[in-house]
This record gives C-alpha cells, structure tokens and sequence, in this order.
C-alpha cells in the first residue's frame, strides 16, 4: 500500500520539555561543533539546557519549541530577551538550531513559522537574529520565512580564538491590532 500524506510521518512542532533537554544539548553542541553558532564555543551540559526550558516555561513570554518527528527531536528554536531596557521588551531574540543530519530538509523553516506565529500571539513588534556572516544556510532560512538583512558586525565574534563578522537581520511582525500585553519587567538586582 502507498504511502499518503496523511499517512506520512508528520512534524511536529510543541513546547519544550524537561525531557527534551539531553537531545536539545545534542543538537546546540553540534552546532557548536561546526562553529555556527555566534558567541559560543563550549558545549553545553545537560543541566544547563534543562535550566533553560525550565526558565522557557516559567516565562511564557519567552518560549522554545521543538520539532519533534516519531518521538525523535530534529531541532528547536527559542526567543530569548533582546535587551532589558523596558521600551525594547517587546522585542526578541531568537535561536535556531537543527540537528546536522536534517539540516536543509525544511526543519528549520517549520520552526522558525511557528516562532513568529508565536511571537504574534504574544504581541511582539520584532524578532532580531545575529548569524555568522559565513553562515550562508541560516541566512537564507532567514530571507525566506520574511527577515531582512539588516547589516554586519566586523569582527564581532571571538569564538574558537577567531575574530568573525556577524550578521544582523530582523522579521517585522505584521499588527493585526495594537499591543495591549505589557512585556514583562526585568528585575535588576
């Protein structure tokens, strides 16, 4: 019998959870490996990803999502803070990361349309990513779910002892009506 699509397996993309942190560090330490990600250069420890999705749920504000195939985590994606002056809260940074066999095969688009469906729900105006500018394949994710290349930081990376430009972009969400959800404020200590 032929396979439909209704009968093909079909991505999902949920919330994080406490149980998805061993392949969550999986897939961020391999980007680590591959320098691709901007700002880091060691890997990350199962406790350290765990303290993050726990902080992602206790902050509604700032979700990470996973996509998720057969029970099998392929990539995730989170807004983090931008900046903690209280004008640029509704703002967000996001990280995408797609684990290096599944890399180019769309998972990355799928999550990166759930985020900015999710970043319109929670009324944000912006959504800022920072790429390495040698990053090709991340930028044109970027492009075709909407971003515009904003510019680039010269030598703005140090990771791995090197000095690498970055690559600023920006999404704009679309307003349906105006904001009335205050972002949450930073407490400073």
């Amino acid at each position: 019998m032929a396979a439909t699509p209704e009968s093909r397996p079909q991505l999902v993309v949920r919330p994080a959870h406490e149980n998805d942190a061993a392949a969550m560090r999986e897939i961020f330490n391999e980007g680590v490996q591959d320098h691709l990600i901007p700002f880091e250069d060691h890997p990350r420890s199962v406790e350290t990803q765990r303290e993050l999705i726990a902080a992602a749920v206790a902050d509604t504000w700032h979700p990470i999502l996973v996509a998720e195939l057969r029970g099998w985590v392929l990539g995730w994606i989170a807004l983090t803070p931008y900046d903690r002056r209280p004008l640029l809260g509704d703002m967000a940074e996001v990280l995408v990361c797609v684990r290096r066999s599944f890399r180019n095969y769309g998972v990355g688009q799928q999550l990166m349309n759930a985020i900015q469906d999710e970043a319109a729900k929670l009324l944000y105006r912006k959504l800022v990513g920072r790429l390495l500018a040698e990053n090709r394949d991340s930028l044109r994710l970027c492009l075709s779910c909407g971003w515009r290349e904003v510019g680039k930081h010269i030598a703005h990376d140090i990771a791995f002892g090197e000095r690498r430009d970055v690559v600023v972009v920006e999404y704009l969400i679309p307003q349906k009506e105006k904001s009335t959800l205050e972002p949450p404020e930073e407490k400073i200590a």
